[in-house]
Formats: structure tokens, sequence, C-alpha cells
């Protein structure tokens, strides 16, 4: 039996293309909830009520990156990749990912009320209560619509081979 041994070369090399792949992911998503956020700010800014958008841009693009990182490991996100036409694709790993975002969403709103009640029933049921089905349904679209996005270009580059769309937007060539 043979052991793997770690070199420095080749932890820093590793840990180089972990952060290029979750750092690409995440600046794309903090890109989408900027946009969407500002403009929120922008419309707030008319009825002079003030909405900071930096450190829910930062969260949220954090958040989308782990669940595309971790998903795109999984079965559920291998599903149709190869097998079926881009369109499908996308359209079936947007919904599948925009319900696991709206699951982490809930489960940090339920954790944070938790905090304060100490019940997990009484939680949850403040959670319910207190539900903003426009202000969910608002942000679902926009999670979805930057979901599509990324699906879109990660299967065409996939499908054009690792590297070429990136080659193309950036270059020309």
């Amino acid at each position: 039996m043979t052991t793997q041994r770690w070199s420095a070369s080749t932890l820093v090399g590793k840990l180089k293309h972990e952060l290029r792949q979750i750092g690409l992911v995440t600046l794309y998503f903090f890109f989408c909830f900027g946009v969407v956020l500002t403009l929120k700010k922008l419309l707030l800014a008319h009825y002079q009520i003030e909405f900071y958008a930096m450190s829910a841009t930062v969260v949220g693009a954090l958040v989308a990156a782990k669940i595309v990182v971790v998903l795109d490991k999984t079965r559920a996100g291998t599903r149709f990749d190869a097998t079926r036409p881009l369109w499908l694709s996308v359209l079936y790993k947007t919904v599948v990912y925009s319900l696991a975002a709206a699951a982490v969403l809930s489960l940090e709103k339920v954790f944070h009320a938790y905090r304060e009640a100490g019940q997990l029933g009484q939680a949850l049921t403040e959670v319910w209560m207190h539900r903003d089905r426009n202000e969910i349904l608002a942000k679902v679209i926009c999670v979805g619509l930057a979901f599509a996005g990324y699906h879109l270009y990660a299967g065409l580059d996939r499908r054009l081979g690792e590297g070429t769309l990136r080659r193309l937007v950036m270059t020309g060539r």
C-alpha cells in the first residue's frame, strides 16, 4: 500500500486551484447580487429609506457560491450534464439550486429566531407568521436568474472545452 505524501508545493497548488474555483464563482454572484441590491437601494432612496447593501451582497455571494460548489459535486448537480440538451440541464439545475438556496435562507432565519426565542417550535412559528411572500418571491427570482446565468455559462464552457468560453470572452480568440 502506498501513501501519498503532500509536499508544500502540492498543497499550495491544490489551495490555489480551490481558491480560484470558489473565488470566481463568488465573484460572479457578488456582481449579480450587487447589481440587484444597488437597484433596491436606488428604489428605496425615492422613499427616503436607508438601505445598506454591501453586507447582504457579500453574504449572499458567499452562500450562493457555496451552494454551487457543493451541489456541483453531487449527483443532483450533474444528473443531466451529459445526457440532455443544455437548456434542460440549465433549467433543472436552476430549479434545484434555487430550492436549495431557499432552504438555506429559511434555515438561517429559523436559526436567528431560535437564538432569540430559545425554543425551536416558537422559532418556526415566528418565522412562518412574519414571512413576506412578495420579498421571498423577489429573492427567489433574483437568485434563480443568477443561477441560470451561471449554469448557462458553465454548461457552454464545459461543452466547448474547459476554459474555451472564458478565452473567447476575455481575448476574442
